[in-house]
């Protein structure tokens, strides 16, 4: 007999509809509170702060989903009984239209529930750092809301603090030139790291999400030291093949391995990178280098910029001994030691120009939770940086955003363009040896096995509060996993993307960044995903779960035959990114690209670009040092033009 549908209007409580899929997402166990108001409201408070464009989506999206009930029960999803409304959800994984929304939905919640600092159950663990000695060059990294003068001259204006805008500044600062580095984000000290996902995505990220057939979380730094400071530290030279194809679109041989390697080698040396110290490695370390050798792969120790590490396990949310020497440590004090400057919390918004030329930048001081401040007159506070050489290094988000909106250097129509992303998908297997992974450093072995397939493989052990997310399952099932959360390891795969993203201005100034993964790209991270399951079960997983939708375990090689078989589309994958490059292309031509082979760019004499939309992706390893050695190799033509 056919249900009969009530097609009376229904109230539209969002409140009771979050919590009712907030419920069914993530119940209740004997060990662990499941989802409540709690959840919801810390979900809403997190929305609202990190991506408030995108509230009004969210709660339109828990009453469709809850009213979408009412055509198989007759019932709006919150007035089902919890366990009715936990069974139609899981079916409604099994929907590729639903799935991608309560997956979403599902994501936010498992991120905002394990977070809750009261949580019965919690696998969260905080670490109280005591306060650090201050240093004296930390005198000269000031606010720009506590600025006396509003208009400032110096030889070089740099806007970032990372990989690129540090070094380049750095090293033009120790040829003697007067150097101010603007930088939007704050100067956060190793005991104000906020210790937790949430709060370091809200305040220390910057983040966009991408739309096309795969939607990823894009995540850069906002803070002095940029990504640098909240990264894992892992440090490779990319593949000899990148390069030559850089020599081969640049037509020069300038940018070979053989040339570029004083370059790598001055990063290196300043950085002191080494290999991860194994005794900090933890177990994940041993099983990732087990599993490789019982299949005859390839792999190795990772190298890092982070001599003395101890395995705090804290990478991505700050690293609270300063053992990881990111440019904040690294770069910035030798520059700052010479009188040069740091002026945090002002946001760039266009180049200064005379006659055509770049004579400074404008920016507006920004309060701690980013909003502008007002200056005496009750207008915004402007911060105006005069110098005859500008150098932008906000890397290829920020960057090509900030040019297009003053519609500068796009003569080539390359500015936004040629995007590459590296994609990461995680894979979770559950041992029965006891791993607390979050206690170690997170990424420490690697194989090159498959790196001329387009696939990196390494361990990547998320920090405690992070592991529900990465587990691509929810529900009771979910809940049964994370009894044993300290069983848990997570590895994955880096993707050397083929596919091509662009960056464009949306309403408002706001950056719409659209990619499309290609079909050999979704190849690639299905056989990532096969090989990454291959490698924890030969390293005695008992159970995987691969990161893919609807979630799915394999106990052993009838598994891996069916995960093999199944067929896969670019959403079905759980993925991330932090490695965007290329979108101010170079190229020796002004008609081809938006910088020159010394990064100044072609339209607008005195303007460089500095940061990684010059780099070419993609590179099929993390950027961090290549982006550096350039910025070097930048600086040495910069400085010579300069003088």
């Amino acid at each position: 007999m056919q249900r009969k549908v009530d097609t009376r209007p229904a109230p539209q409580d969002t409140r009771q509809a979050a919590i009712a899929i907030a419920r069914a997402l993530l119940p209740a166990s004997a060990e662990m509170e499941g989802a409540g108001l709690k959840t919801v409201l810390h979900a809403e408070g997190f929305i609202s702060r990190a991506a408030p464009d995108f509230l009004g989506a969210w709660q339109k999206a828990h009453v469709a989903l809850s009213e979408a009930a009412r055509l198989s029960t007759g019932k709006a999803l919150h007035q089902l009984p919890p366990e009715r409304a936990e069974e139609l959800v899981e079916r409604w994984m099994g929907m590729p239209l639903l799935r991608s929304a309560l997956f979403a939905l599902g994501s936010i919640y498992k991120v905002a529930h394990f977070d809750l600092p009261d949580l019965r159950g919690s696998v969260r663990e905080l670490r109280v750092v005591q306060a650090p000695e201050r240093f004296r060059w930390e005198s000269q990294i000031v606010r720009g809301e506590d600025l006396d003068e509003e208009e400032i001259s110096c030889d070089v204006v740099v806007v970032g603090t990372g990989a690129g805008g540090a070094v380049v500044g750095r090293h033009l600062a120790d040829r003697g030139h007067a150097v101010v580095f603007l930088e939007e984000g704050e100067h956060v000290r190793r005991h104000e790291f906020p210790g937790n996902f949430q709060a370091t995505v809200e305040q220390l990220y910057k983040n966009v999400v991408s739309l096309g057939n795969q939607s990823m979380m894009i995540s850069q730094g906002r803070l002095v030291g940029g990504s640098t400071a909240v990264n894992t530290g892992t440090s490779f030279r990319p593949p000899r093949w990148v390069m030559d194809r850089w020599c081969e679109e640049f037509g020069s041989a300038d940018f070979s391995a053989d040339a570029l390697d004083p370059y790598y080698t001055r990063v290196e040396n300043i950085l002191q990178v080494e290999p991860a110290d194994v005794r900090y490695a933890g177990p994940t370390y041993d099983i990732f280098r087990r599993g490789a050798a019982k299949l005859g792969w390839h792999s190795d120790t990772i190298k890092r910029n982070a001599p003395g590490c101890r395995g705090e396990g804290m990478c991505d949310n700050g690293c609270p001994t300063d053992a990881r020497r990111s440019t904040l440590i690294a770069y910035l004090p030798g520059a700052l030691e010479r009188g040069n400057m740091v002026f945090s919390g002002v946001r760039a918004e266009r180049v200064l120009t005379s006659g055509g030329r770049a004579i400074g930048i404008e920016g507006v001081a920004l309060d701690r939770s980013g909003k502008p401040v007002r200056g005496k007159n009750g207008a915004n506070k402007r911060i105006v940086v005069k110098a005859p050489t500008v150098i932008l290094s906000g890397g290829a988000m920020a960057t090509p955003q900030f040019l297009l909106k003053q519609r500068l250097g796009n003569s080539s129509d390359q500015l936004g363009r040629n995007l590459t992303l590296h994609p990461s998908g995680p894979t979770v297997g559950l041992f029965d040896e006891v791993v607390d992974g979050h206690k170690y450093i997170p990424q420490t072995a690697y194989s090159h096995e498959f790196l001329k397939d387009g696939m990196m493989l390494l361990s990547a052990q998320a920090d405690a509060n992070m592991m529900p997310p990465v587990v691509p399952i929810f529900g009771r099932r979910l809940m049964q996993i994370l009894k044993e959360h300290r069983h848990l390891v997570c590895a994955g795969f880096l993707l050397a993307d083929t596919a091509r993203g662009r960056i464009r201005l949306g309403p408002g100034g706001r950056t719409v960044l659209t990619y499309n993964l290609t079909k050999t790209d979704v190849e690639r991270m299905r056989r990532g995903q096969l090989r990454i399951t291959e490698l924890l079960l030969a390293a005695g997983a008992r159970e995987v779960y691969p990161g893919i939708m609807p979630g799915m375990t394999i106990f052993d090689k009838s598994g891996v035959e069916r995960l093999a078989r199944r067929k896969l589309s670019a959403a079905d994958f759980v993925l991330t990114s932090y490695h965007p490059l290329g979108t101010a292309r170079m190229s020796p031509s002004a008609a081809h690209g938006v910088v020159d082979l010394d990064n100044a760019v072609h339209d607008v004499p005195g303007l460089f670009v500095v940061d990684s939309s010059t780099v070419s992706g993609p590179l099929g390893v993390n950027p961090q040092l290549t982006v550096m050695a350039l910025a070097t190799r930048a600086a040495d033509r910069i400085g010579l033009r300069i003088d």
